[in-house]
């Protein structure tokens, strides 16, 4: 049985170990920052071997699989030593916080030679892997186009946390594009070329408050208490539109357009839209989507397209991406997972955006 290290005790480390267990990976180890989170998973988990080194865990275990699923700060430290001790890595996204961190990432697990897995969960949602099929049947054509839009919902007063911080993997780039762009690229085929774009902190100053370790526990500072408390810099992009130039099989390329808000909330959450010669693909409720509809150019009419349901479709993205991982490590067939590499592409293509919003961000004279 392969054994595996879980780094990470929030929302994703939850789901990590979650996933390892349905592949029959044996969690040897649960690793946290803080005492009383990580402990506290473990307990509810059940897991018995609880550490605050991580790097003393990978030396003392030697693990098979060691997964990274902590915001951006230490992933690249975490992969490299994980690698040297010739453990294959899960990382989650965004791969780095810069091209670089995600290029010495990529370098270290291919001289190590181990298998690898990025993070990009959401391209497995049920609803994408029917449009997949839909666009490789030649359903809507030749594609000429794709739409992603998201708007978030996040509360304006939400405290300060790694969100907020470049220097932690903040930002809807590192967090939002890196779904939308794996996403478009697995429904069409394509491969991301380039991009530009705009970034906007929408917000300078955001409330501190309890420390977030979790997803899920995210929640509001009262406005009373945060117009009278601390509040501390946001340096990290809140709104973002980014145009990605997206090379297909046959060599044509074709654009796809990216519109990301943290705090904007609309009808419908977003879509995603894929636009043919033959018709248009509709996907609705993004990143995880809840509908698929087909517009057939010659008659003008919507049509709904079914797709299997999936009760928990957060954690159905984890368990795909690992199953994937393992039946690779032990030779079985899969249909191929975002590796490091899709994750450097990631890391080079928002280092583009955010020098070219810096670019158009200087005033004409």
């Amino acid at each position: 049985m392969l054994r595996g290290i879980v780094i990470g005790t929030g929302f994703a480390g939850e789901g990590y170990v979650m996933a390892l267990r349905q592949a029959d990976v044996e969690v040897v180890a649960l690793c946290g920052r803080s005492p009383e989170r990580v402990d506290g998973m473990a307990a509810r988990l059940g897991i018995a071997d609880v550490r605050t080194d991580w790097r003393a865990a990978i030396d003392a275990l030697s693990p098979e699989i060691v997964v990274v699923a902590t915001p951006a700060e230490p992933h690249c430290e975490m992969v490299e030593y994980a690698v040297k001790r010739g453990a294959r890595v899960v990382c989650e996204k965004p791969l780095g916080r810069t091209a670089e961190e995600g290029r010495r990432m990529l370098a270290a697990v291919e001289a190590a030679g181990v298998k690898h897995a990025y993070g990009a969960t959401s391209r497995y949602a049920a609803g994408l892997v029917r449009a997949r099929a839909l666009v490789a049947d030649g359903v809507i054509g030749e594609v000429r186009e794709v739409e992603l839009v998201g708007h978030l919902g996040m509360p304006p007063l939400l405290p300060f946390c790694w969100v907020h911080s470049l220097e932690l993997g903040g930002g809807m780039l590192a967090n939002g594009y890196t779904h939308f762009l794996a996403q478009s690229q697995y429904v069409i085929g394509g491969i991301a070329r380039w991009a530009t774009g705009h970034i906007d902190r929408v917000v300078e100053r955001v409330p501190a408050g309890p420390p977030l370790h979790d997803f899920r526990e995210w929640a509001p500072v009262d406005p009373d208490r945060a117009a009278g408390g601390e509040w501390r810099e946001n340096n990290a992009d809140l709104a973002d539109t980014v145009i990605t130039g997206l090379e297909l099989s046959d060599g044509r390329e074709v654009r796809a357009l990216f519109q990301i808000s943290a705090f904007s909330t609309a009808r419908a959450g977003g879509y995603l839209a894929v636009y043919g010669t033959a018709g248009t693909l509709h996907l609705e409720g993004p990143p995880w989507f809840t509908q698929l509809q087909h517009l057939t150019t010659d008659e003008g009419q919507w049509a709904d397209m079914a797709f299997p349901v999936v009760d928990d479709p957060i954690q159905s993205g984890w368990s795909h991406l690992v199953a994937d991982l393992v039946a690779d490590i032990n030779g079985s067939e899969e249909d191929g997972y975002p590796t490091f590499r899709d994750g450097y592409i990631a890391n080079q293509l928002i280092d583009q955006v955010r020098a070219a919003s810096a670019a158009a961000n200087t005033p004409i004279v």
